[in-house]
């Protein structure tokens, strides 16, 4: 089943844990979800599925894990405001550990370190605003 992005044509309620009615183009699915050891078990009808999920941020700092040379600068993605520093200048940090969090658009997203280093320099402070571009930390 493939369901397409127009979310005039499309609708999710759950029914119950684990218990979905999907409508997609006036057709009507009950998707059920259970946990599964690596991700997530589906079953529409009488098929079934194995998914698993991923924040593809995850994904990205981990296949570059200690593959960065000299120090990396990482920026604002887009406008929002510095929630929380959860690294101190000087701290050690590994690939994928989180350093900051920005609220951007009622949503907080964590930002990365993009390899194994030393936190150089915090361009920022908890409470300050920043725009898209802006730069956060350097990790060397």
């Amino acid at each position: 089943m493939t369901m397409g992005t127009d979310a005039a044509s499309s609708s999710v309620a759950e029914l119950q844990p684990g218990v979905f009615s999907v409508l997609v183009e006036g057709r009507s699915y009950q998707v059920n979800v259970a946990p599964h050891a690596e991700g997530f078990e589906v079953w529409v009808g009488l098929d079934r599925y194995f998914i698993s999920l991923a924040d593809p941020r995850d994904r990205a700092s981990n296949s570059r894990k200690g593959g960065a040379a000299g120090p990396v600068e990482l920026r604002a993605q887009m406008p929002g405001k510095i929630i929380k520093l959860l690294a101190a200048a000087g701290s050690a940090v590994t690939a994928g550990q989180g350093l900051i969090v920005v609220e951007a658009m009622k949503m907080q997203n964590e930002v990365k370190a993009p390899k194994d280093g030393i936190v150089a320099r915090i361009h920022v402070a908890e409470g300050a605003t920043v725009a898209a571009g802006d730069p956060l930390l350097v990790v060397e």
